[in-house]
């Protein structure tokens, strides 16, 4: 496989998201995970036009990074990439009313101004991940309607809000 080219020192980031990507790329990554051609409605998603102007990404941030991405309802129908851990500055996430399946990723705890999460009724399978334990600006968590495992971890015992 041909090497990437290394970026040009001069350069500076054009997000502060993660070295590795920006918002765009990781929506990018999101759409393609969960069949994104076939979702209800995509408009503008992948096209040229700014992230935060695609449908179901409601509010970025003066550094158009996403604070609120809502595709309840949308035949959203796969499963979720480790990648949506990289939307840092996310404070709402709603994914309720579709197909997704397999795990919650892990990396769901990368999401620490997280407020609302909601992936109600899915196809989602497996345990509750314990970082979810990390997510202290969490105050709305709906996970009901989905085959995950039974236990509950107590790592969201210690939530407080």
């Amino acid at each position: 496989p041909t090497p990437l080219p290394t970026p040009l020192t001069t350069q500076q980031p054009t997000h502060s998201t993660t070295s590795l990507s920006t918002p765009r790329d990781i929506l990018g990554i999101i759409y393609t995970a969960t069949n994104g051609d076939r979702w209800n409605q995509n408009d503008n998603w992948l096209t040229s036009a700014n992230h935060c102007t695609w449908y179901g990404v409601f509010n970025c941030n003066a550094d158009d990074e996403v604070t609120n991405l809502n595709l309840r309802n949308n035949n959203v129908d796969g499963t979720l990439p480790k990648e949506l851990g990289y939307l840092r500055k996310l404070t709402y996430l709603e994914l309720g009313y579709n197909s997704l399946r397999g795990s919650i990723v892990s990396e769901i705890g990368q999401l620490t101004d997280l407020e609302n999460l909601d992936c109600t009724n899915n196809e989602l399978t497996g345990a509750i991940p314990t970082e979810i334990g990390l997510l202290t600006r969490l105050t709305v968590l709906h996970l009901y309607d989905n085959k995950l495992s039974n236990t509950i971890p107590g790592e969201l015992g210690q939530l407080t809000n």
